[in-house]
């Protein structure tokens, strides 16, 4: 017989939530094959069988919040019993209760009224009628109450959307998503117009992973020396070095991006100021020899920041693709906890909104972040002349105990030069 533990998933997780099983009670199950979903406070992951057999038992229902390394259910041979100590969720007799206690006598349940059609669909969905409402005159159970069961229950929706959705008497199946591939959003949910009474307040569960990022933003802006300086660049020849680009995109076997060149260019940056790749501690700075370049990402379950290892080792190309593929791996749910832990230093882009300067919260314990905000047509003054320039600003927010002003200052001096003549960090 082999235990289920809730996964220790990283060094700082303490806990995590059973988002929902995978498996049913009595279902076979094969080594290293998703079992349940869980959220930690970093992100929302798969986790794996540790044995082959049936699923014996689940002692920890959908939605609950346990500590780590906690046993949550069982794997076995069929007809094996689980430990007489072991506390099973309400629908799941233990085995020793199933084979040793005596069932008491239980008056019998009245039937649930249903027409035929509807408990044969039912039946089909998988569906219990207990948790169906009725809307026949009788209060019997119709077709199509259970066509309503089974479009909720097939919705395509986050978990927190769910939770709001349950909290609020939400129907999904009356919501139109706007996430990533027409998945239900939190926000869909709120502005649906059915989350709340008029003047009541809509209640919005805290999920691990939004209080996590809660904690994380307040614990970096009080336990560092964090200030933030901006600069205006010009960006005309990146986003034509951008379309040339583009032009090549077969070849290449990428598309590259804007935040593909800026990124880049801070990596290269990075090797004249290895200061912006540091952490502070009470004793010493530690200046790391690689980069672990992490990037803000927004997802339907909120901001996460995938990291991409030893971004200083790869091409442009090598970091678009990187790029790419990790951001995909946040929004479909399938980060790992390497694909987010050890990063060294952060950008994020505020490119797509109508933003044009910012000051990012520097994530502790990196030294330096980096910010971009939209790209817009102005006037500007080149080579001596008023004309349209395509203008962006750049916004540094930088850890005072690592290194003064006047180091940013040179900070920002590189990157201006880089982005404003791309050429130069294409061929270092």
């Amino acid at each position: 017989m082999v235990e289920v533990f809730m996964p220790k998933a990283g060094m700082d997780m303490k806990e995590g939530t059973l988002i929902r099983w995978l498996k049913n009670v009595g279902d076979p199950v094969q080594l290293d094959e998703p079992i349940m979903e869980i959220e930690t406070d970093k992100i929302t992951m798969e986790a794996e069988a540790p044995g082959t057999g049936i699923l014996l038992a689940k002692l920890v229902e959908d939605g609950t919040t346990v500590p780590v390394l906690q046993t949550i259910g069982y794997i076995g041979k069929e007809g094996e019993k689980i430990p007489d100590t072991a506390s099973v969720i309400p629908d799941t007799p233990t085995a020793s209760e199933a084979t040793n206690a005596p069932a008491a006598p239980a008056a019998p349940a009245a039937p649930l009224a249903a027409t035929p059609y509807a408990k044969k669909l039912a039946q089909e969905a998988g569906i219990d009628l207990a948790d169906i409402v009725p809307s026949g005159t009788a209060g019997e159970i119709l077709a199509r109450d259970v066509e309503a069961a089974s479009a909720r229950k097939s919705a395509k929706a986050t978990s927190l959307a769910r939770k709001v959705a349950e909290v609020n008497d939400v129907d999904l199946t009356s919501i139109t998503g706007t996430g990533f591939r027409g998945k239900i959003r939190k926000d869909d949910v709120l502005g649906s117009g059915a989350a709340a009474p008029a003047g009541e307040p809509v209640r919005i569960p805290l999920t691990p992973i939004r209080a996590a990022i809660a904690r994380n933003m307040y614990n970096s802006q009080h336990s560092m020396a964090q200030t933030s300086d901006s600069v205006e660049i010009d960006v005309t020849d990146l986003m034509r070095l951008r379309g040339s680009l583009l032009s090549h995109q077969e070849r290449l076997g990428t598309r590259i991006t804007i935040n593909d060149l800026l990124s880049y260019a801070a990596v290269k940056m990075i090797q004249t100021h290895p200061l912006a790749n540091a952490s502070y501690t009470d004793t010493e700075i530690l200046s790391y020899p690689y980069v672990n370049l992490s990037m803000a990402v927004a997802t339907d379950y909120g901001l996460t920041s995938p990291v991409v290892h030893h971004a200083d080792r790869m091409s442009l190309v090598e970091l678009s693709q990187a790029l790419r593929k990790i951001v995909i791996k946040a929004r479909e749910r399938k980060l790992t906890m390497d694909d987010q832990s050890g990063a060294t230093f952060t950008i994020t882009n505020m490119g797509i909104f109508p933003v044009d300067n910012f000051n990012p919260i520097l994530p502790s314990p990196q030294s330096c972040i980096i910010g971009f905000g939209r790209c817009v047509d102005k006037p500007a003054v080149y080579q001596g002349e008023i004309c349209i320039r395509t203008m962006m600003v750049l916004s540094v927010t930088y850890d005072h105990r690592v290194f003064d002003g006047g180091e940013v200052g040179h900070i920002m001096q590189t990157m201006k030069e880089y982005i404003e003549s791309p050429e130069l960090f294409l061929v270092l």
